[in-house]
């Protein structure tokens, strides 16, 4: 059985999902560089937020000691798995435990295409086969 994720926080979130975009390990400035024109912060905020990120187990830290020493952050946990995780949370709490209020919630805020529409019913479809 697989640990249930804890609930990333928004600053540490957008880290995350410049390392899942990334799909590498990165240095900390890299990290950084491509924070700021999401969540302009100082890179001691940064640094913080890697370290909280680490503590919880979402990623590792390797510290590379080289004339100009650096720290090299890799993704612990795989993107599609915390959206599960948060998809479960979101359905659990605001929608007492069932989809169905989600799906219409989703349908009646006229934001989706009937292209989205229509790619909801296929993965509908799809999940009722297997």
């Amino acid at each position: 059985m697989k640990k249930k994720l804890s609930r990333i926080p928004d600053a540490e979130l957008d880290i995350m999902l410049i390392l899942w975009r990334n799909d590498r390990a990165l240095r900390v400035s890299e990290i950084y560089t491509e924070l700021q024109p999401v969540r302009p912060c100082s890179k001691a905020a940064v640094h913080t937020l890697i370290d909280r990120l680490s503590k919880r187990g979402f990623v590792h830290i390797e510290h590379v000691e080289t004339t100009q020493p650096y720290k090299l952050i890799t993704p612990l946990v795989q993107e599609e798995e915390y959206r599960i995780t948060e998809s479960e949370t979101l359905v659990n709490k605001l929608c007492s435990g069932k989809w169905q209020p989600l799906i219409a919630s989703l349908c009646d805020c006229g934001k989706l295409s009937e292209a989205d529409l229509n790619e909801i019913a296929e993965l509908l479809n799809k999940g009722n086969k297997q």
